[in-house]
């Protein structure tokens, strides 16, 4: 499924429940927020700022203070503009929330209830004067003067009219203390929303076994709005009414995925049986079913997903790195288990009959536990890699001959308090071991969640020689 970009979330573990799952879409949210204005930002004065409140950030995720999380977030995309510490009074305008009674509704409502609440306690009361308005359209603006929260909002919804379903935004606006908040949320309108979504699985609970990678995308794709339906929130913002018409056309037989369709999708690939691998995909335009191009696979952290690989890290700063070459990024869901890798080579194979992927320039980068599993891949299929960049992340370098000459980076921030010591020892290892093509790099100031961003370029520049560029 083609998308534009939403909001990425970088939480390992949230707990259960809509209020977990909610939590975790907003404090993604935060995120992009703080990595658009670090990106915006070249001051190295500035960044070192915002760095200085980012060490915490891995504990708060990991002990579920997603609030606190939030809150640290907040503070190092106001670092990153002043050295001043915001006020009580902009720090309540940057807590508050819009959290949706639902994320996709019938193309028959009239009206969305919003409940809007801080996401983080503050000190003191709200600030005199705080206004907040909420929209679809800005011919309909709801606006209201709350004293105390949470506060209930009902949004008009546009009419759908003749379209089939539309993936819309929820437009807030928190307005005090002399400062602005914008933000947006998506929700979807789709006409029969239930119906279809039913219809979807039926079709899909019917086939025996999953042969193509439209039939696997489509019964993924099923369970997911289902999901959807019954009040999950997604990390991210899921365009429902985008990938349900996709899902219906993928229904006619015909390959949907290939080559001469660039951009960004969702799709899922057969491992035989029931089982599938759900991917984020990113296709350069211009392919040449005669030239080859490189692959990269992005292997994300524990908890998080493939999304993450293509939202965060620089927002998106995987996918413009490929796109700048006209490579192929392929970001697959991890296994079950902590540890347990995605099957790559499997997706590989079943997605070089669609595009023309290299065999002899496959690329592995991973963050976290998918730095390990990267490493993991490399050992356990010696020859199949052209190289392998490990981000804030160890992992077991063996057997020491299938790294010998394969090009290795290793990146991690010298504050990265989880990856530290384990990459220092891949290093060690992998030098040790007779290692031949080893780049090992320490990032100043840099914690476990910026060293992505930061060491992509790096992690490229060892791709591009290793693919003869």
């Amino acid at each position: 499924m083609r998308r534009s970009l939403a909001v990425a979330a970088v939480v390992f573990l949230s707990p259960a429940g809509a209020l977990g799952q909610s939590e975790r879409y907003e404090l993604g949210r935060r995120l992009k927020t703080f990595e658009a204005a670090w990106e915006k930002q070249e001051n190295a004065a500035a960044r070192a700022r915002a760095l200085a409140d980012l060490p915490k950030l891995t504990t708060q995720f990991f002990s579920l203070q997603l609030g606190e999380a939030g809150r640290t977030l907040d503070l190092a995309t106001a670092a990153l503009a002043s050295d001043a510490a915001p006020s009580a009074g902009r720090q309540w305008v940057w807590s508050l929330s819009a959290v949706p009674e639902a994320r996709a509704v019938d193309g028959a409502a009239k009206e969305l209830t919003v409940t809007v609440r801080p996401f983080y306690p503050v000190k003191g009361d709200p600030p005199k004067g705080l206004e907040l308005r909420l929209w679809f359209t800005d011919t309909d603006v709801v606006t209201v003067r709350p004293t105390q929260f949470p506060v209930e909002v009902k949004v008009p919804l546009p009419p759908l009219g003749a379209a089939r379903g539309l993936d819309r935004k929820l437009y807030f606006l928190a307005d005090g203390a002399k400062e602005l908040r914008p933000v947006a949320v998506g929700v979807s309108q789709v006409a029969d929303l239930k119906a279809r979504v039913a219809a979807l699985a039926k079709t899909a609970d019917g086939w025996k076994a999953l042969e193509t990678v439209e039939q696997a995308t489509v019964r993924d794709r099923a369970r997911l709005l289902a999901s959807v339906l019954d009040g999950t929130v997604s990390d991210t913002d899921v365009p429902v009414a985008g990938l349900l018409e996709n899902a219906e056309a993928m229904l006619d037989g015909k390959p949907f995925f290939g080559a001469a369709k660039s951009g960004q999708f969702w799709l899922s690939v057969p491992l035989g049986g029931a089982k599938t691998v759900a991917c984020r995909v990113f296709v350069p335009r211009g392919l040449d079913a005669k030239k080859p191009v490189p692959v990269v696979f992005a292997l994300h952290g524990a908890g998080a997903n493939p999304d993450l690989m293509f939202e965060g890290y620089g927002a998106g700063r995987a996918v413009r790195e490929c796109e700048d070459r006209g490579w192929v990024l392929v970001a697959p869901a991890s296994g079950l288990g902590f540890g347990t890798a995605p099957p790559v080579l499997t997706v590989f194979e079943k997605l070089a009959e669609r595009y023309p992927l290299d065999a002899k320039r496959v690329f592995l980068v991973g963050h976290s536990m998918g730095a390990m599993q990267a490493v993991g891949l490399a050992g356990a299929n010696p020859g199949k890699f052209a190289a392998v960049a490990a981000l804030g992340g160890g992992g077991r370098a063996a057997p020491a001959a299938a790294f010998a000459e394969l090009p290795v980076f290793v990146g991690v921030g010298e504050k990265d308090g989880l990856a530290l010591a384990g990459a220092r020892a891949l290093n060690k290892t992998l030098t040790g071991g007779g290692a031949k093509a080893v780049t090992y790099k320490e990032y100043p100031a840099v914690e476990h969640l910026v060293i992505v961003r930061e060491a992509l370029p790096d992690a490229f520049a060892v791709f591009d020689r290793a693919a003869g560029k």
